[in-house]
């Protein structure tokens, strides 16, 4: 018998995507780190032999070839470390989160036992990571480790050039050999059109390609298991041609149909299965699986909602000329970078003033298309040593990092700070009162508050204090309904941040670190969390760190 009609089964694909993406940085921030390192040994020793005896000079930096090498293997191996354990964990866990709640769902809808067994789907997943891994480390291992030391060895042979013929100064000759290599990137190979692939540019399409394929194939597959070949195509504001008239609508891979009122499209009327089709090459769209007669489309947010086809045509257009002057903007970042560590006044002030001119039209450019929204973290360079902000730590950390993902959905218009007249307990409300009941919050955390906020884009709700009857535990905050606590850390004793998560359990799992006054560095804080998570004793879930007004981290514990 068929239950009830509901909604197809909701993922969140952002935050799915956007985890990829972030691996995909840490094959980024190497290329940046391995460049970092070929400009350190270039300049190394300063310019003067460069000048006077230039072959001297060559010979020298030839000879510093091995041990450049060396720590570029050593770098390799730490990031392509941490890039591997993360792509296997989207791939094969999130994966197999997808296929097991697609199918499970299914199931209820069309009132059938349990989804079964999964075996076969952890061996397919296990083989796509292993397949994109395999890929990356045969560039990365190989083909990386060469491009890097014939960057260095050109660099080093067209600056003494330039000296020799008198073209430029040892200084200048070194800025724009280094300006020229930095350009070029690290080249990896040319494909069958004779273009050049930067190495990194190669890995996050390599990673891209295998997370669409891999997320989308787990929602299909239970589908076509249980015989379903309909599903509901998912609409965001902006879409290509051929994806535009499918938004928000249900579609087969069979014929076109009508199926219990419901009109069915058929996706190879839409170009389906080539690169500019329907769900083709740079497509983020998504299918759900979707029963006609069970399921009912979902309601659309109000970004989305009064998009018509055309629209999302002309926001498409708009949005890759954001994505342009997006890409532009970290690219004058990373030449800024460099410029800096050569030192050359002329070249640092020419980059700050394109990175300023560019900022100044990407603003006019966003406010012109209300539908746009600014992420600088798409502009943002990552300085040397620095992992990418919500990159799951390496090794057995027992929690990760998700400040990206909340900072990703910011929204400024639902920022406000309320105060609660009435703490709800076990189903009983209790009314503020001023005596039994009271709005008591101190000055710090009514700025705490206002924080949270503003940093988040959220509607945070002061929560009053339970005296009568006693033993009612109450938090300091709602924060979209969740329940947070503030803990100012000032000390640097082993227990201190274990004795401040003593009441998570009872009342309130996330709590909001303010590490302003602790003389403990951050690498230390980590490890008294890290502590905290892997016992799991206090039953903390968000970790909250914030150091001033800079928020430093949002910590929540790993999936098992």
């Amino acid at each position: 018998m068929v239950k009830k009609k509901r909604p197809p089964i909701q993922f969140n694909d952002e935050q799915l995507l956007l985890q990829a993406s972030n691996v995909a940085d840490i094959y980024h921030q190497l290329a940046l780190d391995l460049f970092d390192n070929v400009v350190e040994r270039v300049t190394e020793r300063g310019t003067v032999y460069l000048d006077k005896q230039p072959y001297i000079w060559q010979l020298e930096k030839m000879q510093q070839m091995h041990l450049l090498n060396e720590d570029n293997l050593k770098l390799i191996s730490k990031y392509s470390g941490v890039a591997e354990e993360q792509l296997r964990h989207i791939v094969e866990n999130e994966g197999l989160k997808l296929y097991t709640d697609t199918k499970q769902q299914l199931m209820e809808d069309l009132g059938r036992g349990s989804a079964g067994n999964s075996n076969h789907i952890q061996e397919i997943l296990a083989d796509y990571a292993s397949q994109a891994i395999g890929d990356l480390n045969n560039l990365i291992n190989t083909t990386l480790p060469k491009a890097v030391i014939g960057a260095y060895q050109g660099i080093v042979e067209q600056s003494v050039a330039r000296v020799v013929t008198g073209l430029s100064t040892a200084d200048k000759a070194i800025s724009d050999t280094v300006m020229k290599w930095q350009e070029k990137g690290f080249q990896g190979f040319k494909d069958s059109a004779g273009r050049n692939w930067k190495i990194d540019n190669y890995a996050r399409t390599v990673i891209k390609t295998t997370t669409y394929r891999t997320y989308r194939e787990m929602r299909t597959r239970p589908a076509e298991e249980l015989g379903i070949d309909t599903f509901y195509f998912s609409k965001k504001a902006s879409a290509r041609e051929m994806c535009a008239p499918l938004q928000h609508q249900i579609v087969t891979t069979g014929h076109a149909r009508t199926e219990h009122g419901e009109k069915i499209l058929a996706l190879s009327d839409y170009g389906y299965g080539r690169p500019e089709g329907c769900l083709g090459i740079n497509c983020g769209h998504m299918l759900t699986p979707f029963i006609p007669g069970a399921n009912y489309k979902p309601d659309l947010g109000e970004d989305v909602a009064e998009v018509t086809p055309e629209k999302a045509e002309e926001n498409a257009n708009a949005e890759a000329k954001q994505r342009a002057l997006e890409r532009s903007i970290r690219a004058n970042k990373e030449k800024l970078h460099v410029a800096e560590k050569l030192g050359d006044k002329e070249l640092i002030d020419k980059y700050k003033s394109k990175i300023g001119t560019q900022n100044a039209a990407l603003k006019d450019y966003v406010d012109k298309h209300p539908f746009l929204k600014r992420n600088e973290a798409r502009e943002k360079l990552f300085k040397k040593n620095e992992k990418p902000a919500s990159v799951e730590p390496a090794g057995n950390k027992s929690y990760v990092s998700v400040k990206e993902k909340w900072l990703s959905n910011v929204d400024p218009s639902k920022a406000k700070v309320s105060e609660m007249n009435f703490w709800e307990h076990n189903g009983q409300k209790y009314q503020v009162d001023g005596k039994h009941v009271v709005l008591d919050y101190s000055r710090k955390e009514k700025e705490v508050g206002e924080w949270l906020s503003k940093t988040f884009g959220k509607h945070v709700q002061m929560a009053p204090r339970v005296n009568y009857p006693k033993d009612i535990p109450t938090p300091d905050y709602l924060i979209d309904g969740m329940k947070f606590d503030l803990k100012e850390i000032s000390g640097s004793g082993k227990n201190v941040f274990d004795n401040a998560s003593k009441k998570a359990k009872e009342q309130a799992e996330n709590i909001v670190f303010d590490i302003t006054n602790t003389p403990l560095a951050e690498q230390e804080i980590s490890n008294r969390l890290e502590e905290i998570y892997k016992s799991g004793r206090r039953g903390l879930n968000i970790a909250v760190l914030k150091k001033s007004d800079e928020l430093i981290d949002i910590l929540e514990p790993k999936e098992k």
